[in-house]
């Protein structure tokens, strides 16, 4: 007896360290080692004994005679299946066996791992393991078995099952059974047809019990029959909708994708101008899942997102799917139910043919760790009611951080403060949209302040001397009339430029002639025309009169510029803002396009036309308003026209009333002469913010905070929001 219980001691705290090796390498799928003391989970049968045995401080399942314990277990939805089991004999003699064995097949036959004869019957522990032939598969059985004399005992522990999710590796494993209970969406209904109708977002959603995907994507996904599959309703009043060609369809489709574990990323990132009239494409990464309702096929779930063609308006999506290793795929449904649009609010939905062509994707491995290290560089992540609970002395009334908008018109909102983004919005027609962290907003006239301002802050610090005081006829030949002598990129980025028709706010933005000579019209000769035709009615740096045809030039002119520096193919969004900005900041692949001319030109609008997803908006506010510029404490930014930004004194150009302002690509509010809330402010507190067309706001507040909100109801205030985030931490100090 002496001997057995040594020897199990030992060679158990060995196979504990075995087990942990084995652990390291692999998920856990099952393991068992019966420190429990009972084994309710297996099926014990056969004549003879079996006892939870305990000795030295150790479990196991001790069986003799014809005794057997048996369990089911699954390895669906995993590769690189490796199992291993312990097994000891004691008092064994001739004709006597011991046994761990397993079934690939639901127990109809077995295979067995190790066998323990009477030479092995010496109590000692002896591990076997097996590494092929487990992939995948949902009927896997395990057992002990005994065949020996009563009271020559065999011994089992240490089972462990392990292996890796399905996909590209352990990236983002679901912890799922599969076992999903669904009404919509169903695979009959992807598989075989039906109508397909608008329905709750929830259907497209990751579900909780999804199960690691048993098949990987990679290679082309084509789309068919746009021009009957789909629908398109409009849901405002204005009547926009027949403006628009082909609106009901979907543009064409046909690009590829990798899967990363469970994750679904599209090669080709940003927005994709095709040849449809009405509407570009946006992809964005998905989820990728199993459900045991799908008959073997793997679910996909693709956010993507609709956008105007040639404007800002953005209409968000998911579509999803069923597929297969070999090329076998569903229909595809979608829906888009939300959108961040003033002027047309509409709901596209339909069923569409697919094909799937399984092939290899240059550069898949690079994807993949560029979209991981992307997700990794998320700011963390709160529901926006954690701020009650962050900051519970404050008092702050969590309900009314974005009530300044109404919330039907409300796409998302959040605040970023002490490294945390707390989010909110995401609602749709039809529930929440279930993938918030990519859901595609539009950037209107912030572009204004992260392209334009931030660009020629970039190249104020990028080379030596003073280019904000270069003239805008310089660099672009078109405005080569006497009242572009003076003005400069400066002048252009203040919106400052002395050329106009009326001084009046926004009159000329809004006038017919804006809107046909310049907004509707899509090539680089049409638009800088415009632009350029307004005559001198004032000093250059003197008078604010909004125009986005003053940004465009200076765009046009840092473009040129650059070019004169860096040569002639080269690109001032590409290489300067996205190369040397956005990608440092570890922005979206979102941001990295641009609306632009649609001519050899190319040009970039610089006040309009960039996407976001919630991520980005934080990042380029904090960049500006906590980092002052800089990435990783490098001076990115010029450090006086920062210091100018976030500090404005004396500053800026009357815009509207006297409490608001503009300098270098912001607007400003002076919180002291707020008249519908008091912040106690001793003197002027001038609090720069971005704006977009339609309710869009990002605002550096003084006390660390970012604020922002994207919505279409023409809504832009935020005093009722910032009235909460001074309870937190006071504005005006």
């Amino acid at each position: 007896m002496w001997n057995r219980h040594s020897w199990l001691t030992v060679m158990c705290a060995w196979c504990g360290l075995l087990l942990n090796s084995v652990l390291a390498h692999g998920n856990t799928i099952f393991s068992e080692n019966f420190q429990g003391g009972s084994y309710p989970s297996w099926t014990l049968s056969g004549n003879g004994h079996d006892a939870a045995n305990y000795y030295a401080g150790n479990y196991s399942m001790r069986l003799d005679g014809l005794r057997q314990g048996t369990i089911a277990v699954s390895s669906q939805g995993y590769s690189s299946v490796s199992l291993s089991m312990d097994l000891a004999a004691l008092y064994l003699v001739s004709g006597d066996y011991c046994y761990a064995e397993y079934s690939t097949n639901g127990g109809t036959s077995w295979n067995i791992l190790n066998s323990l004869g009477v030479a092995s019957a010496t109590g000692a522990m002896h591990t076997a393991t097996v590494s092929s032939g487990l992939e995948n598969n949902p009927n896997l059985q395990l057992r002990f078995r005994a065949y020996t004399l009563y009271n020559h005992y065999c011994y089992g522990d240490n089972v462990s099952l392990s292996g890796t999710p399905i996909g590209s590796g352990v990236y983002d494993p679901l912890t799922g059974n599969g076992s999903v209970s669904r009404t919509q969406l169903t695979y009959t209904f992807l598989t075989t047809g039906g109508t397909p109708s608008l329905i709750d977002y929830s259907h497209y959603a990751l579900p909780a019990n999804a199960a690691n995907p048993t098949n990987t994507f990679q290679g082309r996904l084509t789309l068919s029959g746009q021009a009957s599959g789909g629908n398109a309703v409009e849901v405002d009043s204005n009547n926009n909708l027949p403006a628009y060609p082909q609106a009901a369809q979907l543009p064409s489709f046909a690009f590829d994708f990798v899967q990363d574990g469970t994750h679904f990323i599209p090669v080709t990132r940003g927005k994709i101008e095709g040849t449809h009239p009405s509407w570009a494409l946006v992809l964005e990464p998905g989820r990728v899942w199993n459900e045991n309702g799908d008959n073997g096929y793997s679910r996909v779930a693709l956010p993507f997102s609709l956008q105007e063609r040639n404007q800002d308006c953005v209409w968000n999506g998911v579509m999803t799917f069923l597929f297969k290793n070999d090329g076998s795929i569903s229909n595809v449904v979608y829906q888009n139910a939300g959108e961040t649009c003033k002027y047309l609010k509409v709901n596209f939905w339909g069923r569409l043919g697919a094909t799937y062509v399984p092939a290899t994707v240059a550069n898949a491995a690079a994807i993949k760790s560029a979209y991981e290290a992307e997700v990794a560089r998320r700011m963390p992540v709160k529901p926006i009611a954690a701020l009650a609970t962050d900051y519970p002395a404050s008092g702050v009334v969590v309900a009314n951080i974005g009530s300044d908008v109404t919330a039907a018109d409300m796409t998302i909102y959040g605040v970023a403060y002490n490294g945390v983004h707390y989010v909110g919005g995401c609602q749709t027609r039809y529930g929440t949209y279930p993938f918030c962290e990519v859901l595609d907003v539009p950037s209107y006239s912030t572009a204004k302040s992260v392209f334009g301002a931030y660009g020629l802050m970039r190249l104020e610090q990028k080379y030596t001397g003073t280019q904000r005081t270069l003239r805008i006829r310089d660099y672009v030949s078109e405005c080569s009339g006497t009242q572009w002598n003076m003005a400069t990129l400066e002048s252009a980025m203040d919106m400052a430029t002395g050329n106009y028709d009326s001084s009046t706010l926004h009159a000329d933005e809004a006038s017919t002639a804006m809107l046909n000579g310049f907004f509707l019209v899509t090539t680089h000769a049409q638009k800088v025309s415009f632009a350029c035709g307004y005559t001198n009615k004032s000093t250059p740096g003197t008078t604010f009169v909004y125009h986005t045809s003053d940004t465009y030039l200076l765009g046009r002119a840092m473009n040129m510029y650059y070019k004169a520096q860096a040569g002639s193919s080269a690109d001032f969004f590409n290489d300067v803002v996205v190369g040397e900005i956005y990608k440092p900041l570890g922005l979206s692949p979102t941001t990295y396009t641009t609306l632009r001319t649609q001519d050899s030109a190319a040009q970039a609008h610089t006040g309009f036309g960039l996407i976001y997803v919630r991520d980005d908006v934080v990042k380029l506010a904090e960049f500006m308003g906590k980092a002052q510029g800089k990435i990783q404490g490098t001076q990115t930014l010029d450090s006086s026209m920062v210091a100018a930004t976030l500090n404005l004194g004396s500053g800026g150009l009357q815009a509207g009333t006297a409490a608001d302002r503009y300098n270098n690509g912001f607007w400003y509010y002076d919180l002291h002469q707020s008249t519908s809330h008091n912040f106690s402010c001793s003197g002027a507190k001038w609090i720069p913010y971005m704006s977009g067309y339609g309710g869009i706001s990002v605002v550096l507040m003084p006390n660390g905070m970012v604020y922002y909100n994207f919505s279409d109801n023409d809504e832009y205030t935020w005093l009722k929001t910032a009235v909460e985030l001074d309870k937190i931490a006071a504005l005006c100090p």
